[in-house]
């Protein structure tokens, strides 16, 4: 029987973040250098949603709350027999400020867009949301980490989680990460994501 897909994490503990950093060398910036990241992304993001809303069936949520950079929807993929929607609309909403992710009040806003069916169902068939996922990664390490579980005889269940992209995408969007993060933190991004032994942590449960 094959195991489930690894699930999205969203977690905005400053302390879990604190340990990836620690883990990875990507230190935790100030909120202020953490805006300035993220705003230099945001053309990026856009792009990215342009691609969803142009090639993919997503639609404009209106009117957009001010404190969104953008929301969108989009039918549910998963049908009946009869051709029905299994599930309501898949909503993707990204905030105007990094900082919309470290406010309690919105904290479920977050996990219900992370910890929905969108990332784990499209992030390998739709290019555009697993940039964007891999990009929020680059941004925000240890904020969205990926997390698989599987029995392993002997020993039970192992948990094997990852909070950085693959070394490959790091790679090929060099040029656009380096104008965003600035040449020595990507260097640093990309030393962690060459070695297994920082990007993924394994735990037993």
């Amino acid at each position: 029987m094959p195991s489930p897909p690894p699930q999205l994490v969203f977690s905005n503990d400053i302390a879990h973040m604190d340990e990836w950093a620690r883990r990875t060398g990507i230190p935790l910036t100030t909120a202020e250098a953490l805006g300035t990241n993220y705003a230099r992304a945001r053309r990026w993001m856009l792009s990215l949603k342009n691609q969803l809303v142009q090639n993919h069936g997503w639609s404009d949520v209106t009117p957009l709350d001010p404190r969104l950079l953008f929301d969108i929807e989009c039918p549910s993929p998963y049908r009946s027999p009869r051709g029905l929607p299994r599930s309501p609309n898949m909503h993707l909403q990204i905030p105007a400020n990094a900082s919309s992710f470290f406010s309690r009040e919105r904290r479920v806003q977050w996990e219900m867009v992370f910890h929905s069916a969108l990332f784990p169902g499209m992030r390998h068939t739709v290019p555009a949301i697993g940039d964007l996922l891999h990009l929020l990664q680059c941004l925000l390490t240890g904020m969205l980490v990926l997390v698989k579980e599987e029995p392993t005889p002997g020993v039970g269940m192992e948990r094997t989680i990852r909070a950085l992209p693959p070394v490959e995408w790091i790679h090929t969007h060099e040029a656009t990460l380096v104008d965003i993060l600035g040449p020595s933190h990507y260097k640093q991004l990309f030393r962690a994501a060459s070695d297994n032994r920082i990007a993924f942590k394994l735990e037993r449960v």
